[in-house]
């Protein structure tokens, strides 16, 4: 992660290094941080990050606001996952002195953990500015840009980063990310499959390939990349989702239950649950009320509302073969987009339901003679008759079909199909 950041050897003193023999002898305490900062160097080349770090924050207590003991323990708090102490560190550091580029490079990648964006792009572009390069530096610079929308720059870079090393897998996956967005197929497929070539996952590069591929095999969402692109989105999710684009599905998911109003529910399962948006709606009519979501940071959101009685952070399939309980309503609102190919919930789901119950869920609808569509989005889209085999094969009545905009897309409404199925 930050292989082209080496330690910051300096222990200079403004009046020279006679001036400092002289301090050290006067303020015993000078001569302590610089023990323990040599100390910490050589504990940092020996990737003993821990013990570094514990002899960096000595340094600092005998020598408050040293730029270079901060940007050091900044950056082995980097290599030891601590970012909110990193962050810390290093913008002390950079107040001091704004002109390393170490300090630059390592609060740029605190940001991207941090999952600030606009903030880790300014950093990599100042140390950019200063003399940054290399492969790996450049992939991440490459990623601010991309995620800022621009694209030519990001583009740019990632070619810069293969000029450096072009056996790195991961600059070969971000540059034919941002072909694929930028509407370049042939290009995109090429890099994912010499990004394949070059050991990235190949269970994940297939769902790439699949997207921009209708000839290849169909494919489920690989789970762990569900899991972190909404352990990403966790903190923006609503403001996103709903505030910028018009999200919508949960509310007239909810509106359409061909249900009495007053209906009350025994036992409700919100799968992927997400941040809570369905089930804060459904809350008042729920005696008891269960949410799943395969990302813990979503699940972490939703138990801050405090509606839900039990929440579990599992994949979808799991949770339902492990429930001894019987639901008599399940929501989906925007989950099986994600999902793909529905045969194995709907075998799992069967069981758990109480007769009369209800299962009412979101798509986006397929093109016809398709019966699930991956979308260049990696989105799925399933066909109605697809749905209605599946409703059949499984002991469900197809009660009401409700079509309508789900959120906007490219600021157009983006049409969904709102299905509700009765369990016989």
């Amino acid at each position: 992660m930050l292989q082209s950041i080496v330690p910051c050897m300096g222990w200079t003193h403004p009046w020279g290094h006679k001036a400092c023999v002289t301090l050290a002898i006067m303020d015993p305490s000078f001569e302590q941080a610089r023990q323990a900062f040599v100390a910490g160097i050589e504990q940092f080349e020996r990737h003993h990050f821990e013990a570094a770090a514990a002899l960096f924050e000595q340094a600092l207590q005998h020598a408050p606001g040293r730029p270079s003991v901060l940007v050091n323990l900044g950056v082995s708090c980097v290599h030891l996952g601590r970012f909110e102490r990193a962050d810390e560190c290093l913008r002390q550091a950079l107040d001091a002195d704004d002109s390393q580029t170490d300090a630059w490079m390592a609060w740029g990648v605190t940001q991207l953990a941090l999952g600030n964006w606009p903030q880790a792009l300014h950093c990599h572009d100042k140390a950019r500015a200063l003399g940054a390069d290399g492969a790996e530096f450049c992939l991440r610079w490459g990623q601010c840009l991309a995620h800022q929308g621009r694209l030519p720059q990001a583009l740019q870079a990632f070619e810069q980063a293969l000029a450096h090393d072009p056996d790195l897998a991961e600059a070969w996956s971000q540059l034919a990310h941002l072909q694929r967005d930028m509407g370049q197929t042939a290009q995109a497929i090429a890099g994912y499959q010499r990004a394949m070539q070059l050991g990235a996952d190949p269970e994940l590069h297939r769902y790439y390939l699949a997207a921009l591929s209708p000839e290849q095999p169909m494919v489920n969402a690989p789970a762990a990349y569900v899991e972190k692109l909404f352990d990403q989105y966790a903190d923006d999710f609503e403001a996103h989702l709903v505030g910028q684009l018009g999200y919508q599905g949960h509310r007239v998911l909810l509106e359409h239950l061909p249900v009495p109003p007053d209906t009350r529910f025994e036992r409700v399962w919100d799968l992927g649950c997400g941040t809570g948006l369905c089930g804060s709606l459904i809350r008042p009519r729920a005696d008891h009320l269960s949410g799943v979501d395969l990302s813990s940071a979503m699940v972490v959101k939703a138990r801050a509302l405090g509606v839900y009685d039990s929440l579990h952070a599992q994949e979808l399939v799991d949770f339902l073969k492990k429930s001894t309980e019987q639901a008599d309503l399940v929501l989906a609102a925007d989950v099986f987009i994600y999902v793909g190919q529905l045969e194995a919930i709907f075998e799992a789901l069967s069981p758990r339901m109480q007769p009369g119950g209800w299962l009412a869920f979101t798509v986006e609808e397929a093109d016809p003679g398709m019966a699930v569509q991956l979308h260049s989005t990696l989105r799925y889209a399933h066909a109605l008759t697809y749905l209605q085999g599946l409703a059949a094969q499984h002991g469900w009545q197809w009660a009401r079909l409700h079509r309508a905009p789900l959120r906007l897309d490219h600021a157009q409404p983006l049409m969904g199909a709102y299905v509700y199925l009765q369990k016989t």
